[in-house]
This record gives C-alpha cells, structure tokens and sequence, in this order.
C-alpha cells in the first residue's frame, strides 16, 4: 500500500446512506485509530476494553442525536473497506439477525491493517492529510477542533515544530490540501443578507473596518451535501454558530417566521448560558428583502440530524 491508494480508501469509504442522513461512524473510528498512530500506540486495540466505550462518547458527542449509538457497527464493518481489520471476526457467533455477538465482538482486537500502520508511523504528514479529509469530508470546520482534541489529533500544520519531538516536526511538512470546494462569496451573499449582524443576538462589532467573530453558518452541514445558497445560511456570532454546530441551538418555522430552540442538553451556571436560555421561543431575525428566508427544508434537517432533542420550553 502507498499514500495515494491508503487516501483513495479514505475518500471512498462506504458510509450508510438512508437520505441525508448523517453517519460519522466509520470516520469517528479512523480518527480514533489516528490518534493512537501519532501516539505510537500498539496498533491492536480491544473493543470491549477501549474501542467500545471511546467510541460511544465519540459518538455521543459529534454523532445523531439518537437514544442509543452502535460503536460495533462500524468496528465490524470498516474491514470492508480496507481500512481496519479485525483478527478471527469471521469465526465469530453471530445472532439471528446476522450481527455478530456483542459478548464475543468484546473479546476482539481491532485497528488499521499492519500494511497501513506502518505507512502511517513513516509518514506522519500522511496522517494529516488523512485527517483533514475525514474531517472536511464529515463535519463542519466549528467542529474540527473539538475532535482533534477528542481523539488526540493536535493540528501540528498550525503549531511550530519542536525540536524535541520528531513526529512534530515530520507533521508539521504537511502538503496543503485543499478543503472541501465551496463557494467563496456565501460568506459576503449571507452577511450581506443579514446586515452584517448577528441573526440571533444582534452582535456586529468592528475592528475598523473589518468584522469580528460574525460568520455564515450552514444551517444544513456543507459536509452534508448543504448548498452554499442564501437560503441555507444565517449571520451568527461564532458563539452561536458553535451553539447551532454542536446542536445546543436550533431554529424552526416555516414561512419567513423562524425561532430559536435550546436544547434541553444547555446547562451551567454563568451569564452566558443564562443569556442563551433566554432565547427560547425568540424569533430569528430575518434577512433583508428580497433575500430568501432560511428554508424549511434545511431547518429539518439540522433539527432531525444535530439538534439534541428535547426543546425547552418557553418560559
């Protein structure tokens, strides 16, 4: 195995499909097994002693919003695509659903086949390049930092090298690989449309010239198949924008006529999670005519897909 056919597998990897649904299952687990690798990690891992509970808080974290996750889903089915293996699965009890045994699966050992392990531990910019793609292929740029830090992915391409770690230094001569395509006037088209103020809070502070922490936020993930139009944006603070991302705040309505949920899952103690309970209920204020207003379509999605169900309710 060499470099571009190890990232040919990362790009085609067989991810489930049932509409737009999201499944960051397989990419949470390659992101997992890459963080070991940069640790220097055996290259074997046992799913019931680690692989079964890291994953499931992965999971948890950037995953659906769902009642119960399935880290064995990916663990069992990631071997087909020639990126982990799984010693003696195939001799494994199976159920009358055709799944294996969950008792047995934690029994197992699993990780990156010997062949790309070794490709990897070589060539750490390899390791980079593989993450970057993952991440930008699945999740949205708010979220990036947060799972490199989950699985213990420093972003050494950004980070001087240091002397006194090699893998550092050899990370650090990453190629710059080019994001996910998108299209370079959504940013100007969504502020624009919003009058350059935050949708949610009204935030507009400006350093000159120039904004400060006001971004345009797909409300369907760009990661997701969500166009870069008008449509599916809105001008946020880059705390809200974070909010919306990791699904503490969502927005419903249809019509031009959208509001702002909070998660049920917000909590703490300081002003600023006061501030966000207290925008339950409020509307989202909505973009200059003629503009299109955010649409139904793409709010269902975020509900349905990141949103962490339930809403509170309105006070």
């Amino acid at each position: 195995m060499d470099r571009d056919e190890f990232l040919n597998r990362i790009a085609g990897i067989n991810v489930w499909r049932r509409g737009d649904s999201r499944a960051p299952h397989k990419p949470l687990l390659l992101l997992f097994a890459l963080g070991r690798v940069t640790r220097g990690e055996p290259r074997l891992v046992g799913y019931g002693s680690v692989v079964e509970r890291q994953l499931t808080i992965l999971l948890e974290r950037f995953g659906r919003p769902r009642v119960s996750q399935h880290p064995e889903q990916p663990y069992c089915r990631l071997p087909k695509d020639g990126l982990w293996e799984v010693p003696g699965i195939e001799e494994l009890p199976v159920t009358r659903s055709g799944n294996v045994s969950i008792p047995a699966l934690r029994e197992t050992a699993g990780g990156v086949p010997e062949p790309a392990y070794e490709l990897l531990l070589e060539d750490p910019a390899l390791v980079e390049d593989a993450v970057r793609a993952i991440l930008d292929a699945h999740f949205p740029p708010s979220l990036h930092p947060d799972i490199r830090d989950a699985v213990g992915l420093p972003d050494y391409s950004h980070s001087p090298a240091r002397a006194d770690d090699p893998w550092a230094a050899r990370g650090a001569q990453v190629r710059e690989t080019p994001a996910c395509t998108r299209d370079p006037r959504f940013r100007h088209r969504v502020l624009r449309a919003y009058e350059r103020r935050c949708a949610v809070c009204e935030f507009d502070v400006r350093v000159e010239d120039q904004l400060l922490g006001l971004e345009a936020a797909h409300i369907k993930w760009h990661a997701a198949g969500g166009p870069d139009w008008v449509s599916n944006g809105v001008a946020l603070c880059s705390f809200h924008h974070k909010a919306l991302d990791v699904g503490a705040l969502g927005l419903d309505g249809t019509g031009g006529e959208v509001t702002v949920l909070i998660s049920s899952e917000v909590n703490g103690r300081s002003a600023a999670v006061r501030q966000l309970l207290d925008l339950r209920g409020a509307p989202l204020r909505p973009p200059r005519e003629p503009e299109p207003v955010p649409d139904p379509d793409f709010l269902a999605w975020h509900r349905r897909e990141v949103f962490r169900e339930p809403a509170l309710g309105v006070p």
